[in-house]
């Protein structure tokens, strides 16, 4: 026994896991984090032999407390700079697959801008909570001068045989990391805390009314479902159960560390800290002399690692981390929350959308050209989103009310990144010199939000003065040149007019619905174009012949699809002489899982047999549509799916597919009216491929996936094949490839079949049914069965060879970041009629972000290289610099970059690496 100790170092690491909302919506749970931080502050003031106490490494909870008790604020910045208190280096606990990259990057930005506020940051990569680990989280810690890594969901024993591994990341960037051992981020608490301070040990979770204390209870009809409270604790000590617990904790665990320090965590989800530590390691002390334990921090635990570890001798562990739990000594994954709740995600998805790419971008260009943004609604957009990318948030893994809560939150930051993106366009609307070229001064302005030339057709609202209207328009470029357009329908209309300095009035219009060929719209810019009333023409509409379809089949100049009579789709790809056949189908099965993880349950029903019903809804020159609809009868709920004769429900499913003019995607709505309860629904396209890897775009990363799935019927917990994406996911052949791209859809899988079949989750209902201690049914909550309508947007798009030649990227962030018409009047400025504001060059260099820098001194530019390469590139802007420095993504200062010119700047970034310059305008 006591060489398994000798030269050891035993860490007690006093730490709280803190949700910020799961079992108890927000309020609730403030009010539990309210009592927990009063008892930290009062144990650090008293005792000084109680070393530190951490706050799971979040910051937003100290700004939680403070909104409630103000008056302790220089409290806790004491504690914090004494290195009593640790907070951050994050704002909260994020899912790190469920969100974009940049909002990753924006919650260490607000975690180390919080943190500061409040003492400093700790900077530990402590990062257990989310379910995997994304492949550039390395490279992220590391540009915040974060060196350890510490998480045990994705790494098991397999990967690492102990404890400490050198993770690898997408970039080749490399981090010492920690998946600790046994009962990963509690094992001192389970170990010594539980049985030394109560006498329970890990099965023990029933407390005996007989063994005291003061229970609380609520009995009323309203509140008899709350949960019970001991107001005043029992005041156990077992030292008897001392020399048992080390010998067992040591004995399991001490073999798995390669340094002589040995971490021992003691916390737990909503635990807060006990004075009766300190006094368990003087205990531990007496009756083992030779131990070396002391109460530490991770900080302090982190520096004497680095100063004794062989990092040559660590087993190297690579790119993403997914692997499920082997045994004991590593933490299960539990990563299905990528189909929980997915209305969560597209909300997310639609969030950031606006933010990142609408009105931040947006919102600097409009500086640029002379307006005031020297204010804090982005701060608070972003605050806002970052807020539910709590794991246990967005991970769609709790009460109805929270994510209630979730989506005003969301809701609200929508509202404020449409608002400032509508400001920042009149602004520059404003500021631009419209020619005369009509005396009803009627133009459009396109805006193109991405970093690619846009050619394509969008559907829109256009609105004729009554007093011009002839029945019909033209619509022509500057050059004069005339732009198709394909009319749907019009009404009158009289849309209210809103302005300061008046009373509220109305236009009176013609509204016309139609889809219009834009074309040539430049990168993250603008392009003009005039409004003509013409006489109607005499045909009173186009015929179905003339349009893109004939009977079943919609075709263009690249794509030709075919419509089957089970309501699959063929799709032929011209360019790369390609078919792909049978696409579309929908498969469904039962759902006996939870949150975290998928039982599928029979029956198992596809639409491979179903008697489609199949309608063209629009036929025309630029955009036709097709409905295809089913009903899918399935069993009500779980408890009928295991009788012989279930009750079924039917479920409506209708699946649009839209064909526009010169586009090389095919875009599909589905829409889904859920009677069903505890079930999965797919959308399936066998690519009948036959690749060896898939791929899939998640945060600065296309991760590269193996088909492979070994033998794992040992294991404690069975791999998942179904993976996180964020906007495409690709399969190929290396000749030909097939991507679906997404819109805030979050799970796929590359189906182990025959047919390669590519499977995108839609929804997943599932019983609300968790275990804190004693099982808590809340199956009378229904959320979490995803009911009623909802809607969901992808396409398929075929290319030639692999993700990169075949430009999937620019193709996802075409499909999901719509250009934006505005229509108005004659504006007589200074800027031209046609204007790129700045332009990335290559086009294998993606966009992420432009903002206002974190010291409001500049503005930052973030792009990445995510392709296997290194790329030299170039950066041009409309206005002249004055200085570009390259910055860390914390902002701190690399070097300074020299101007090309006094518009561009040259930027190198080698394979899988994230850019970030900082830029100062004239």
């Amino acid at each position: 026994m006591k060489e398994k100790y000798k030269n050891k170092v035993f860490h007690v690491i006093s730490n709280t896991h803190w949700d910020r909302e799961w079992r108890y919506p927000f309020q609730r749970n403030r009010q539990m984090l309210v009592d927990m931080i009063d008892k930290v502050l009062e144990i650090l003031e008293s005792e000084p032999e109680y070393r530190a106490f951490h706050l799971d490494s979040q910051s937003i909870v100290i700004k939680d407390y403070l909104q409630v008790r103000p008056h302790k604020e220089e409290q806790i910045v004491k504690l914090v700079k004494e290195k009593r208190l640790f907070i951050g280096p994050w704002y909260v606990l994020p899912e790190q697959f469920q969100v974009g990259g940049e909002n990753l990057i924006r919650n260490l930005l607000l975690g180390h801008k919080t943190s500061k506020r409040y003492g400093r940051v700790s900077k530990i990569g402590y990062s257990p909570f989310s379910w995997g680990q994304i492949s550039q989280l390395p490279q992220i810690y590391k540009e915040f001068g974060i060196e350890l890594i510490m998480f045990y969901r994705g790494v098991n024993s397999i990967d690492s045989s102990k404890a400490e591994f050198l993770w690898i990341g997408a970039d080749g960037t490399e981090a010492v990391s920690s998946r600790f051992s046994t009962m990963p981020r509690y094992n001192f608490y389970f170990y010594i805390y539980r049985p030394v301070v109560h006498n329970e040990f890990f099965s023990d979770i029933e407390y005996k009314w007989s063994r005291g204390g003061v229970p609380f209870h609520f009995s009323d009809m309203q509140l008899a479902d709350e949960d019970y409270f001991i107001i005043d604790s029992v005041n156990g000590y077992f030292p008897e159960n001392i020399k048992k617990q080390v010998e067992a904790i040591i004995n399991d665990q001490v073999d798995d560390f390669t340094t002589p320090h040995v971490i021992w965590m003691e916390g737990h989800d909503s635990s807060g800290p006990n004075i009766k530590t300190v006094q368990i390691i003087k205990d531990i002390k007496k009756i083992f002399p030779e131990i070396n334990v002391v109460h530490s921090t991770l900080e302090d635990y982190a520096k004497l690692l680095f100063e004794s570890v062989d990092i040559n001798s660590l087993k190297k562990v690579y790119g993403e981390r997914r692997s499920s739990q082997f045994d004991r000594r590593s933490g299960n994954m539990y990563g299905y929350t990528t189909s929980a709740r997915m209305y969560l995600k597209q909300k997310n998805f639609e969030a950031e959308k606006w933010t990142q790419f609408y009105a931040e971008p947006f919102n600097v260009f409009s500086s640029l050209t002379g307006r005031d943004i020297n204010d804090q609604y982005l701060d608070k957009a972003w605050d806002l989103i970052v807020q539910n990318s709590s794991h246990d948030s967005i991970g769609g893994c709790s009460l109805d009310q929270i994510h209630d809560d979730m989506m005003s939150r969301y809701k609200q930051a929508i509202e404020i990144s449409k608002g400032v993106f509508e400001r920042s366009v009149k602004h520059i609307i404003k500021n631009i010199n419209l020619p005369d070229v009509t005396s009803d001064n009627l133009f459009l302005i396109a805006f193109n939000p991405n970093n690619y030339l846009r050619y394509e057709v969008v559907e829109c609202f256009i609105d004729i003065p009554k007093e011009y209207d002839r029945g019909d328009f033209n619509i022509y470029d500057l050059d004069g040149n005339e732009i198709e357009k394909q009319i749907v329908s019009s009404e009158h209309h009289q849309p209210v007019l809103e302005q300061l300095i008046d009373r509220p009035m109305y236009f009176d219009m013609i509204r016309y619905h139609c889809f219009v060929e834009i074309n040539n719209v430049p990168e993250f810019g603008y392009k003009s174009f005039w409004l003509k009333p013409i006489r109607k023409s005499e045909v009173k509409g186009q015929k179905s012949k003339d349009g893109l379809a004939n009977d079943n089949i919609i075709e263009n100049d690249y794509l030709k699809i075919k419509i089957n009579s089970n309501g699959t789709f063929n799709l032929f790809d011209k360019l790369n002489n390609k078919d792909f056949k049978g696409l579309g189908y929908f498969y469904d099965e039962g759902e006996g899982g939870h949150a975290w993880v998928n039982i599928p349950t029979k029956p198992f029903i596809t639409t491979l047999k179903s008697k489609a019903k199949i309608k063209i809804i629009q036929n025309g020159l630029l955009s036709t549509t097709f409905k295809i609809s089913h009903k899918i009868k399935l069993p009500i709920n779980l408890s009928e799916r295991k009788k012989k004769n279930p009750k079924l429900s039917a479920v409506d499913v209708n699946l649009f597919i839209t064909l526009n003019k010169n586009s090389k995607r095919a875009e599909l709505k589905i829409e889904v009216d859920n009677k069903a309860e505890s079930h999965r629904l797919r959308i399936m396209f066998p690519t009948n491929l036959d690749a060896k890897f898939h791929f899939g775009e998640g945060q600065f990363d296309v991760v590269k996936r193996s088909v492979d799935r070994p033998d794992t019927k040992d294991w404690i917990e069975q791999p998942m094949y179904d993976y996180p994406l964020h906007h495409f996911a690709d399969v190929t052949d290396g000749k030909n490839g097939l991507a679906v791209l997404v819109d805030g859809l979050k799970e796929y899988e590359l189906v182990n079949d025959k047919n390669k079949t590519l499977a995108v989750t839609l929804l997943r209902g599932f019983e609300y049914i968790i275990a804190p201690s004693s099982k808590q049914d809340y199956t009378h909550l229904k959320g979490s069965q995803c009911l009623g309508k909802s809607s969901y947007r992808l396409a398929i798009y075929p290319h030639i060879s692999d993700w990169q030649p075949g430009e999937v990227y620019k193709e996802a962030l075409n499909f999901n970041n719509n250009i934006r018409l505005v229509q108005t009047g004659k504006a007589q400025g200074k800027l031209p009629s046609e204007l790129s504001f700045m332009k990335v060059t290559p086009d294998d260099l993606v966009f992420s972000a432009l903002k206002t820098s974190e010291d409001g001194n500049g503005f930052v530019l973030r792009i990445y290289n995510p392709t296997e390469k290194d790329i030299e590139g170039k950066v041009e802007f409309y206005n002249s610099l004055i200085k570009v420095e390259q910055v860390t993504l914390e902002e701190v200062l690399v070097k300074e970059i020299n101007l090309i010119d006094k518009k561009g700047f040259t930027v190198s970034l080698a394979k899988k690496k994230i850019g970030t310059y900082k830029i100062k305008f004239t």
